[in-house]
């Protein structure tokens, strides 16, 4: 997996710079545009795809959003959901989002974080996101075992059959299903989708792990379709108040 990870230095200064923005005036208070924040690990950096400034799912996703909406993508490759509690959360929450994606939990499941750990991080980082008031959207583990090599499945995630994983991304899907319930947070199934790998290898980059520029616009298209019926619905009583 590529290492792009943000130092705290860095982060603070990225801080510093959204405070400065979203405080001290009126005008800031009573924006116009909507922000989205992504909180994520490599998926959200677009590693895999061609150009992943372009065709990552993140940029994909924010460009389908109302028209001057301002995207904060705060993933950092590698990440687990503990580093994003002390990294990418407070950077987000001075964003002042209207709208979050968050997907982390490939990285935990693959480096044996616990369950019940991840689980109370979990709930830990929508209990603070959910004090804004944003559209707050989590995603779930996807269907490992359709990855295209499965030798090299097994051995990324430590299990002795696709059957053991299968189980095993059943308990962490049910564990961030409920965490997500609890929030009103919307559950975006990756899981349930991304066995279309079966049928589209191409959906999967040459490093056999992470998505292409297909897979991304395919991901990039799920998480819209949770998302849109509820954009479209604030902007609907909005205007009618």
């Amino acid at each position: 997996m590529l290492s792009h990870r943000i130092n705290l230095s860095l982060l603070s200064i990225l801080l510093a710079s959204v405070l400065s923005g979203c405080s001290g005036n009126d005008e800031a208070v009573q924006r116009d545009s909507l922000v989205y924040v992504a909180l994520g690990a490599s998926d959200a950096v677009g590693v895999g795809a061609t150009n992943p400034a372009r065709e990552g799912w993140v940029p994909r996703l924010h460009a389908q959003m109302p028209e001057g909406t301002k995207l904060v993508n705060l993933g950092v490759s590698g990440s687990e959901l503990s580093e994003a509690l002390d990294q990418q959360l407070p950077v987000a929450l001075a964003a002042r989002p209207d709208i979050v994606t968050i997907w982390l939990a490939v990285n935990d499941f693959k480096n044996g974080v616990p369950l019940a750990r991840y689980e109370r991080d979990l709930d830990s980082l929508l209990g603070e996101l959910r004090k804004t008031d944003a559209l707050i959207t989590v995603g779930n583990v996807p269907d490992l075992a359709s990855l295209p090599i499965p030798d090299f499945v097994l051995r990324q995630y430590g299990v002795g059959s696709l059957s053991q994983l299968r189980a095993e991304v059943a308990r962490w899907n049910a564990a961030i299903a409920r965490v997500a319930r609890k929030h009103g947070a919307v559950l975006v199934d990756i899981h349930a989708q991304w066995r279309e790998l079966q049928a589209h290898p191409e959906y999967i980059s040459g490093d056999a792990f992470h998505p292409s520029t297909q897979g991304y616009a395919r991901l990039a298209e799920l998480w819209w379709s949770k998302l849109a019926p509820v954009i479209e619905g604030r902007a609907a009583r909005a205007e009618a108040s």
